[in-house]
Parts: structure tokens; C-alpha cells; sequence
């Protein structure tokens, strides 16, 4: 082999040493500590000397200094002794306490084996779900139409295009237009 790729070889080889150390140190230094193994605390960031300048000292921001109206919502620091692997991985196994409880819907009824025997029996089950749903729908679309009324009104106030106006009221006319087929269904 000539020395030319030999040099080649080594510098490659060099670098990978390098960045398999790196990554080595990086892993032991942030590594949280095991359970018998008592905390160090990191040293603190120095912070750095105020320079002497004649520029005065901001005051710190506020809404009503920035003129933009938004109001500044303090973020909670962020903990960079361990890696963000390890809280994923944390917040993978145990959850997360920030995230909102799952609502979950009533059990699904599945008919009987005495149910699905019966030819007449399973028809009148099936009668009943359908009166289920239709009751269920009456119910939602009362409230939602209302909304879509409001929002409606407030779109004529605002000066919205008639097209989409017209979006709206064609899609408010359909689920009036169900909801009665529903209630008809509930009236048989």
C-alpha cells in the first residue's frame, strides 16, 4: 500500500477515535446519577461582568414598554444537567403530569349470543341503536346550530364575502335538514 491512502486511513481513523470519545465523555459526564450514588450539583454558570459602558441599564420588558400589545408569559428553565433523551424516555414510560386526562366513552354494547340467535330480537336491538343515534344527533345539532347562527350573524356584521356566507347558511340548512329526519326516526 502506498503512503498516500495509508495517511488516509489514520486521519480517518483519528477522527473517529475523536468523536467515539466525545460521544463517550458526553454520556458519563450527563448520565443522571445511579440510585447509591450521591448528586453533584453542577457549578453554576460565571456570569459575566457588567461592562462599563454609558448605556443605561434596560428595565426589564413589559407589555406596556414594548407597544405590542402582548403580554410575556415567564418559561420555567430548563434542567441541562441530564439529556432530553432521558426525560423522553421518562415521560414515555411513567407520562407525562402536564398532559390532560383521556376521556373515554362508554362501553360499546355488543349484543347477546341470545340476541344474534334471534332474528326479530336482534332487529328490535338494532331498532334501538339507530334510535340511540338519532336521539344523540337531535341532541348535539340543537346547540351547534345556534352557533353556526351566531357566527353567521357576526360574519354579516363583519362584512364577510356572500359566498361565504352562503357556505354557512347551506351548511346550517343541511343539519336542520338531518336533524329533522332524525327526530322524525325518534317520532316512529
Amino acid at each position: 500500500m502506498k503512503p498516500g491512502p495509508r495517511i488516509a486511513v489514520a486521519i480517518v481513523a483519528v477522527i473517529a477515535a475523536a468523536i467515539a470519545g466525545q460521544w463517550y465523555f458526553a454520556i458519563t459526564r450527563d448520565a443522571p446519577p445511579e440510585a447509591g450514588e450521591a448528586a453533584t450539583p453542577s457549578p453554576a454558570p460565571a456570569t459575566p461582568a457588567p461592562a462599563a459602558t454609558s448605556a443605561p441599564a434596560k428595565a426589564p420588558m413589559t407589555a406596556a414598554s414594548e407597544g405590542d400589545g402582548l403580554r410575556r408569559v415567564p418559561i420555567p428553565p430548563v434542567d441541562t444537567r441530564a439529556p432530553a433523551w432521558i426525560s423522553m424516555a421518562q415521560a414515555r414510560q411513567s407520562g407525562d403530569d402536564r398532559t390532560p386526562p383521556i376521556q373515554s366513552s362508554a362501553a360499546a354494547e355488543h349484543p347477546d349470543a341470545s340476541l344474534l340467535a334471534d332474528h326479530n330480537a336482534y332487529a328490535a336491538y338494532q331498532q334501538a341503536q339507530k334510535q340511540r343515534l338519532a336521539a344523540a344527533y337531535v341532541q348535539a345539532a340543537a346547540p351547534e346550530l345556534s352557533n353556526l347562527q351566531a357566527d353567521l350573524e357576526r360574519g354579516r356584521e363583519a362584512g364577510i364575502p356572500p359566498e361565504q356566507l352562503a357556505r354557512v347558511a347551506e351548511k346550517i340548512r343541511r343539519i336542520e335538514q338531518q336533524r329533522q329526519a332524525a327526530a322524525a326516526t325518534l317520532s316512529k
